[in-house]
């Protein structure tokens, strides 16, 4: 078996691995508490598409921030959030390799990443999570 493709046309992950053997959808990472649920508490679009999910990790990470940020925005701890992640997505670097597809990722300095959900949208986390 090679791993050289050949016929000039993209194949996809179960083309080129076969049928997965178990997988782990957004749904059960929300379940799970591993990811947040981003689209009822900030609207914040990076390359046309919205940052929906966030790991619990990061989100707990940046929830004193955005709590310390929030009385600039009248209280609300959403905007404040939101805030922070508009500011961080300035500073974002997309790869030239990235397609639109599930698993594009964007780096932001220092050490967070965007990567592209199941959902066509983002989901902001540290690179050791991924």
């Amino acid at each position: 078996m090679s791993n050289t493709h050949t016929s000039g046309e993209p194949q996809s992950l179960e083309e080129v691995f076969g049928e997965p053997i178990s997988v782990y959808t957004d749904e059960d990472a929300i379940e799970d508490g591993f990811l947040v649920e981003l689209d009822r508490l900030v609207r914040v679009r990076y390359d046309g598409a919205f940052i929906t999910r966030m790991t619990r990790r990061l989100f707990d990470d940046l929830a004193p921030f955005a709590d310390a940020a929030a009385a600039a925005f009248g209280g609300d701890f959403s905007k404040a959030l939101a805030s922070i992640l508009t500011t961080k997505c300035r500073l974002a670097q997309g790869s030239p390799d990235n397609t639109g597809e599930v698993g594009d990722i964007v780096r932001i300095p220092p050490n967070l990443w965007l990567v592209r959900n199941e959902l066509g949208d983002w989901t902001a986390m540290y690179p050791d999570e991924y």
